[in-house]
């Protein structure tokens, strides 16, 4: 079994490796069943590349970030799927 610091860090490197996006700071951690898993849900925000460092200032206008969601077995620690994760309208 893997508590959720740990699920956070699969999470993080899992990006790092799989995507060319920016560093991801954590947004939302659930708990929850995927396809039988037992899996901590982890989404991660990002701001895309293009944006660079005018991310900071225009993030308080627009919010300039991608989200995405990592599902990690609690069990095992495997990543079992990574998701978009659209945001309900505003």
């Amino acid at each position: 079994m893997i508590d959720v610091k740990d699920a956070v860090q699969i999470a993080k490197r899992k990006a790092a490796e799989m995507l060319e996006e920016g560093p991801a700071s954590l947004e939302e951690i659930e708990r929850e069943d995927y396809k039988g898993h037992d899996t901590w849900s982890i989404t991660l925000g990002f701001v895309p590349r293009e944006l660079g460092v005018t991310a900071s200032i225009t993030r308080f206008r627009v919010d300039p970030l991608h989200y995405r969601r990592f599902l990690i077995d609690a069990e095992t620690g495997e990543l079992v799927a990574m998701k978009l994760r659209e945001l309900a309208s505003r």
